[in-house]
Order: structure tokens, then sequence, then C-alpha cells
């Protein structure tokens, strides 16, 4: 006899076809707001400051990618009356150390200082050189950015402005990727700016900031002290999002900051691209695990894909399938054109539909796991956000 809740195999197809039109609706919805998202954060305009407090840059630093004095010397034309630029590495024999006495060299007008110190305080090895260069810095304002970040001249002052406030403890912004090649690279700028950054702009106008994106982050001294300095985050993977939840935790708010830095990613291989995006993944899974599992009905192009695959005669579904596609090629240009001003989105557009497949099969392979890898290591993420080295490569 059959199960009495059993579907046919017609009502089965039914279903489906359904679920598909539902996804597909979602993320056209998702896209369109996108572009709403964008629009209302980039036309927030922060007053001018009324003064430039002195800022210490901070940069951690391991190995000399051939971007890195390019990136770094963005830093040393900043627009801006008084900083210092702290370069932070543990390894005495680290090739970077090279560039920043190359640096030292080429800008002698600036306070340019490399801090050496092997000593870690937990198993975030940046979090141990952002410790160390704390303890060398001069001022109460410090600003955070990756090796791979370079900006422009008007830096500092896009991002002072929001700190005058007493209630604001940090600051961040949205980042681009740029990097054409290595094709790897390529992808991962593409990534960035396709499916990272939409969903930061999202994030600003539907939540209240409490997080941090590590490519650019200011941060007042006395907040940092009040949450236990840098030791407090020693062994979070996601050192960057922890400091802004433990900053607001505090008491202080964090703002999103309508400006973009750029990035330019040290991808040289598939693998490597493969294990950095899964590395972000899992800590986004990890750090919000509900929001992160909801992403799942941003990915139109797969469920456009799926709908054209497996109902190409249903006029309806393969004209929502298409429409969702042209929104996702719309909104993902009109974004990073206009807003992120990235023109290797513009250029490469006709690779958006691959990456966002192999953002979905990323998405798919951090459901399972607890490990990442991190340059040499391998680590185990806990539940609640630290981790603990298991391996290293080139160990017995």
């Amino acid at each position: 006899m059959p199960c009495p809740y059993s579907l046919s195999p017609i009502r089965m197809v039914t279903v489906f076809s359904l679920l598909l039109a539902g996804l597909l609706l979602i993320a056209s919805l998702y896209y369109l707001f996108t572009l709403y998202a964008a629009w209302r954060l980039f036309c927030e305009v922060s007053p001018p400051a009324d003064s430039l407090p002195p800022v210490s840059l901070f940069k951690p630093l391991k190995g000399g990618s051939p971007e890195l004095y390019a990136n770094l010397a963005s830093f040393c034309r900043l627009d801006y009356p008084v900083f210092q630029l702290l370069c932070g590495v543990r390894d005495p024999q680290d090739p970077a150390i090279a560039v920043v006495q190359r640096l030292q060299r080429d800008f002698p007008e600036h306070e340019i200082v490399a801090v050496v110190n092997p000593e870690v305080i937990g198993s975030n090895y940046k979090v141990s050189t952002l410790h160390h260069l704390s303890q060398a810095a001069r001022y109460d304002l410090f600003f955070i950015t990756d090796s791979d970040v370079r900006v422009e001249p008007g830096f500092l002052r896009a991002l002072i402005s929001p700190l005058a406030d007493p209630e604001v403890g940090l600051v961040t912004c949205p980042y681009r990727g740029s990097a054409t090649t290595p094709f790897p690279a390529l992808l991962e700028s593409l990534l960035i700016n396709t499916a990272f950054a939409p969903l930061v702009l999202v994030a600003s106008q539907v939540e209240q900031t409490t997080y941090a994106f590590g490519a650019a982050i200011a941060v007042k001294r006395r907040c940092l002290d009040q949450i236990g300095g840098f030791a407090a985050l020693a062994d979070y993977l996601a050192d960057d999002y922890y400091l802004g939840h433990l900053v607001t935790q505090a008491g202080y708010r964090a703002r999103i900051v309508p400006y973009v830095v750029e990035t330019r990613p040290d991808v040289a291989t598939l693998g490597d691209l493969l294990h950095h995006q899964l590395r972000w993944a899992r800590t986004q899974r990890i750090c919000r695990p509900g929001g992160y599992c909801g992403t799942l009905v941003t990915h139109g192009t797969v469920w456009a894909l799926l709908g054209l695959a497996a109902f190409w005669s249903s006029l309806w579904l393969r004209a929502l399938a298409f429409s969702a596609v042209v929104l996702r090629l719309f909104s993902t240009a009109v974004v990073s054109g206009i807003f992120l001003r990235a023109s290797l989105t513009l250029r490469a557009l006709w690779l958006v539909p691959l990456a966002d497949v192999l953002s979905f099969l990323v998405w798919c392979a951090s459901l399972r796991g607890d490990t990442v890898r991190w340059s040499e290591y391998t680590f185990r993420v806990r539940s609640d956000g630290k981790m603990v080295r298991v391996s290293c490569r080139g160990e017995s």
C-alpha cells in the first residue's frame, strides 16, 4: 500500500519547479536590493573633520610579494599631516624587511618603522604582530590594513571624520579586488567584487554594524584597551570580525564608511584560491551561522542554470531564469562600475557566472569541516571562533 504522504513523480517535478521559481525570485529581489543598498550607503556624506589627529598605521607583513612595495608606497603618498607607518614581521629573515628598508630610503620624510618580533601571544600570528605594533605606536588612532591593500591619497581623511564622534569606536569600509594576473588572483578579485561586496552593502542597510573588515579598520586606542588589547583576539580566526564585535559589546558604535580601498590578492594557484576561499567561507559560517546559511538564496546564477537544465521546455521558468541572470549581470555592472569603481569586473563580466558557480561550490564545501589552511599552517576552528594549530607544511 503506498504511503499516503508520498508524492508522485509529476508532483515532485512540480514542487521542484516551484521551489526553483521561488529561489529565482528571491535572488532577483536580492540583486535589485544591492543596487538600493549601494546607493543608500554611498549617498551618505560625512562632514569634513574639524581636526586631523596624528595616526599610527599598522601593516602586518609576511613575505615579499611583487606588489608589496607599490602597496606600501601608496600609504607614503597619503594626503595627511602626521602619521607613522609601522610594518611588522615575525621572521628576521622575512623578505618583507628589505621592502620596508627600500621604502625608508625612498620616503625619508615619513616615519616608517620595521618592527621585527617572533614572539607569539596566541594561535593567530597576525594578531601577535599587531600586538607588537601597538606597543610601538606613538599615536592614539590605529589604522590597520592588510599587506595587499593599496589606497588613494584621501584614504585617512575619508575614514577619520566619523571617529570625531565619541560614541564611535571603530570605522571600517568595503574593498574591491583588482588583481588581473595570474588567473586564480583574477577569480578571487571577481569573487570579492561580485559575491562579498554586495553582501557587505546589503548588510550595511539591514542591520547594525557589529564587525569590521580586515582590509581597512580604524580603531581608537582607548577602545582597544577597554576590550583587553589585541591579546583579546589572539586565538580568533576572524580577528577583524571579533575586533568589531568586542568594540561594540563594550558600548561603542562601529561605522561602515562609503569609501573603497583596493586589494590585490596574492593567489598563485587554483589550489591556493580554493583554500583561501574555503577559509573565508568557514570563517563566515562560524561567526554568523544563521546569516551564512541564509546566503543560499543569493546564488541566483546556480538556480538559473538548474532551471534551464531541468525545465527548458517550461517557458515561464526559462524566462525567470534568464531574467535572474540578466539582473545579476546588470546589478554587478552598476555596483562595480559606479560604486566600487572596480573596472576589472566590467572587463571580466563574462566570467561572473563562472565565479558564481565557484562561489556556490565553496559555500557547499564550507558546510562541513572545521579545519582551515592559513599560509603554511593548518588550524582547527572551534565553535567559539577560536583556532588551534594542528600542523605545518614541512613538519614531519
